[in-house]
């Protein structure tokens, strides 16, 4: 019997030892951000950098963490990765006046001759506008309120077609803005999660017809440039120009939003 105890003390110090042991290593993220944010402060923006990365690494992000990332990386000299991080902040806090204008600050910048705005098509351009104040969340739920007002206001028509035409208007009004959304979420959706954007993170990139350094270079993006990732190969990346030109970049040239 005393042996048995020992055996179940031995396990239960172990077991122990490897919870505790593990909760050690947790990352803590509201301690990394706000010692990130210590080394802002100080203007140690490498390694504020470094602790944000963290946070990101872990799985974790939220519009603030992109935001600071950005303004670090701005405060580098880097406004490629400035922007880049500025977009991601953007998709998921899009009210956000101080991001919007260091953004545009960080644009100003850079000498690239291609925004993505220009190029992009009719029904993009109307969801962007209608619903420019919703992240792809809110949109989501925002659609869904719409289809349950729908769906109780419909509820009367099992009372007969008298009943269906007091509330004409409303169910009207109701069914437009279910189906507004609904597209808006739609085409966010597939413009923001299923097409790749990236932006170009150093000064000059050599875009190459094909994924090799000895190929000819079809041309040259500057930093902050926007393109879409179709594909990898290796230590390449096939980009597509927002004209829709093909060519190929080293991974480290670009960076996907």
């Amino acid at each position: 019997m005393k042996k048995i105890i020992f055996i179940f003390a031995i396990l239960y110090v172990l077991f122990a030892a490897g919870v505790f042991g593990a909760d050690s290593k947790e990352v803590k993220p509201d301690r990394i951000f706000h010692e990130a944010n210590s080394l802002y402060e100080k203007g140690d923006y490498a390694n504020a950098v470094e602790h944000y990365a963290k946070i990101v690494d872990a799985g974790l992000e939220s519009g603030a963490l992109y935001y600071n990332i950005g303004n670090a990386f701005f405060k580098l000299g880097k406004p490629g990765y400035a922007i880049l991080f500025y977009e991601k902040a953007l998709r998921l806090i899009p009210r956000d006046g101080d991001l919007k204008a260091n953004l545009a600050y960080a644009r100003s910048l850079t000498e690239s001759q291609y925004s993505s705005e220009q190029y992009e098509n009719v029904f993009i351009r109307f969801a962007k506008r209608l619903f420019k104040n919703f992240n792809l969340t809110e949109l989501s739920i925002t659609a869904a309120f719409f289809y349950l007002v729908l769906l109780i206001m419909l509820a009367p028509a099992a009372a007969g077609p008298l009943a269906v035409r007091k509330i004409y208007i409303i169910i009207l009004i109701s069914s437009a803005a279910f189906i507004s959304a609904l597209a808006g979420f739609s085409i966010r959706y597939y413009n923001e999660d299923v097409l790749r954007h990236a932006i170009i993170l150093l000064k000059d990139v050599q875009c190459k017809f094909e994924p090799i350094d000895e190929s000819t270079t079809y041309y040259n993006l500057k930093e902050g440039s926007p393109v879409l990732i179709l594909k990898t190969h290796n230590e390449w990346t096939q980009i597509r120009r927002m004209d829709g030109k093909i060519a190929w970049v080293k991974n480290d040239a670009v960076g996907e939003v």
